[in-house]
């Protein structure tokens, strides 16, 4: 299950297209959905977040949830790592992408599990041979506005409005690809796997051109 962005990020397992609506596409192996056509728009990968430990937690079998958007700082303990390790999986698969492109990268397995880890593997893969890259523009507005929805034993979900202005570029020639501006709506499901969470899986829901939709909405 694998989308792309306009970056090639993989989501869901279909190809979703960088410059048009998006339907489902389980982000499952990249949360990035970007178009499997396009050669990717890097957006996603550059997210920084706040927190990125990897302290083992022992959880609760009781799930909880948010009811709104917090900021990372004033969520409780569990779920600021959950959102850190989550916005993580996006800073390393950006350095991936990144020249010299490597799909073996060891963080990859660090932050992404199951599908989701075929899926950046695969989508760092097709980069790479293709002669491509992911850059930051020079004032990037990525950003990631995550809302932990619940949290049940080993298992989370998660809400992000996702701002991706990622730029494609050819590393021979330094000729852009892609440096599109898109916003998606993304669901993500995280597991605790050997003490730390990890990203399993990511489906975007809608897709806007540009900073529009849900980036906007201030109940978000």
């Amino acid at each position: 299950m694998s989308a792309s962005h306009r970056d090639g990020s993989r989501v869901d397992g279909r190809a979703v297209s960088a410059r048009g609506p998006v339907t489902i596409l389980a982000l499952l192996v990249v949360v990035g959905a970007a178009v499997p056509a396009c050669t990717g728009d890097g957006n996603d990968e550059i997210v920084t977040p706040d927190s990125t430990s990897t302290t083992s937690v022992s959880l609760s079998t009781t799930a909880t949830s948010t009811d709104t958007t917090a900021s990372t700082a004033d969520l409780p303990e569990l779920q600021r790592e959950i959102v850190g390790r989550y916005e993580e999986f996006w800073t390393v698969r950006f350095r991936a992408n990144e020249a010299p492109v490597n799909p073996d990268a060891p963080t990859l397995a660090e932050y992404a599990t199951g599908a989701q880890l075929d899926n950046v593997r695969g989508e760092t893969q097709q980069r790479l041979d293709d002669g491509l890259a992911l850059r930051a523009p020079d004032e990037s507005v990525t950003d990631h506005r995550v809302r932990v929805v619940s949290v049940t034993g080993d298992s989370a979900q998660l809400q992000d409005c996702f701002v991706n202005d990622g730029v494609v570029y050819r590393v021979a020639t330094g000729e852009v690809v892609d440096d599109a501006i898109v916003t998606r709506n993304v669901t993500a499901s995280m597991v605790l796997v050997d003490g730390v969470w990890k990203l399993e899986s990511a489906t975007v829901i809608q897709e806007w051109e540009g900073v529009a939709g849900c980036a906007l909405d201030s109940s978000q």
